[in-house]
């Protein structure tokens, strides 16, 4: 191990961040959840003039972002440290609002959103990998699911909080949600700059290239690795074709506007739940056990949800949302164990990586077969191949002894 190798000033010994650390990671993470321009976004664009077409562009330049931008910063992190990684993300917010603020047109509007879409890839890896590291070097790692969900509970929470007072405040001017959102990414970049970096093992070089294709070395030879990492990719865009889906699901319905928005809120309160207790599942050791059950779960709640029955689809909705909840910390906890520091940003972004590439194609491709047949329909295919991808990785982790019926 070379923890002086890409050494970082912000580095201290052991029991530093327990004492002096937590908050402001805490902070960091917290705040980056905060978006009061989620929900008017959309709205403010096409007050600047900018057609259906175009913003449908500029969504698609968003996620360009991680397509291009995942495994770089990732290796970033790594190499430089991770605080410098969550600084850049929080600055790359800040230029981002600052030229959608001020965009006069649709060439102003697509570096605006790429560079939002990019202020996620900087901290996508780094902020678990950091979190990770600090309980590392304090020999407390398995307290990392309680955390990580207590953290990803309140966070769902924010993200209701802001989409609510982004709305309330641009009713008002457009100035405030903008310009409390600069300020919020300006805090940001100031408390991760002051972050204190764990002591963990470093990269023995300093060059990203490298550290990416030792990183992708490290999935391709940890057997089963790269089997969840796919199926990982898979189950979140079936989680998040249910909770975008929904809206148009029970609006076909006959549902209110301003119903399926509460159904939304509700839903969000729930996952926030099951963060808030998901640490008690990691701690039972039976991870796959409780992967076949979140699965059949997902794979339900979306045939739920395209039954055509409003009652069930709604029960759906709330039930896909506890067991995401539940299963984020969980599945996590599960990755983060046995990677080793010096690439663990990097192939957190390979996860995060494959999430966005499988919904470039998964989302129109779900859209077609909706319209097409019928929700129930377009629900039950995407559900069948997650429920593969799950057996793939089952099968291949018990041929090499990696996975367990108890682990």
């Amino acid at each position: 191990m070379d923890n002086a190798a890409g050494g970082d000033a912000g580095a201290v010994t052991a029991g530093s961040w327990s004492a002096r650390g937590q908050w402001r990671i805490y902070a960091v993470a917290l705040l980056a959840e905060v978006s009061l321009l989620d929900a008017i976004w959309i709205i403010y664009l096409r007050d600047r003039g900018l057609s259906l077409a175009q913003i449908g562009a500029a969504e698609a330049a968003f996620h360009l972002a991680p397509l291009t931008l995942e495994l770089p910063t990732g290796s970033l992190a790594d190499v430089l440290g991770r605080k410098w990684s969550l600084a850049l993300g929080a600055l790359a917010i800040v230029l981002s609002t600052m030229l959608l603020w001020t965009t006069t047109g649709f060439w102003m509007a697509l570096p605006a959103m790429y560079l939002w879409g990019a202020s996620y890839t900087f901290r996508s890896g780094a902020e678990q990998a950091f979190l990770f590291d600090a309980l590392a070097e304090q020999g407390e790692t398995s307290r990392f699911a309680r955390l990580f969900g207590r953290l990803r509970s309140a966070s769902y929470l924010l993200v209701a909080v802001g989409a609510w007072a982004g709305g309330a405040l641009a009713g008002i001017d457009y100035a405030w949600p903008f310009a409390i959102t600069i300020a919020i990414g300006l805090a940001r970049v100031w408390l991760a700059a002051g972050l204190r970096e764990p002591v963990r093992e470093r990269p023995a070089h300093r060059r990203i290239g490298r550290n990416i294709v030792e990183a992708l070395q490290i999935v391709r030879a940890r057997q089963g690795l790269a089997p969840l990492l796919a199926f990982t990719a898979l189950f979140w865009t079936l989680s998040t074709l249910i909770g975008l889906y929904v809206q148009a699901v029970l609006s076909e319905s006959g549902v209110r506007t301003s119903d399926v928005g509460l159904v939304v809120a509700v839903s969000l309160v729930v996952t926030a739940g099951g963060g808030w207790i998901a640490h008690r599942l990691a701690g039972e050791r039976r991870f796959v056990r409780w992967t076949v059950v979140f699965t059949a779960a997902m794979v339900g709640c979306g045939i739920g949800l395209g039954s055509g029955h409003l009652v069930v689809a709604i029960a759906a909705v709330l039930v896909a949302g506890f067991a995401g909840g539940l299963f984020e910390p969980v599945l996590a906890a599960r990755i983060n164990e046995g990677l080793p520091a010096a690439q663990r940003a990097t192939i957190l972004s390979v996860e995060s990586f494959l999430i966005s590439a499988t919904m470039i194609w998964a989302f129109p491709l779900a859209g077609w077969a909706a319209e097409r047949w019928s929700w129930g329909t377009m629900y039950a295919g995407a559900g069948a191949v997650v429920v593969v991808a799950l057996v793939i990785w089952i099968t291949v982790g018990r041929r090499t002894g990696r996975v367990r019926t108890e682990g």
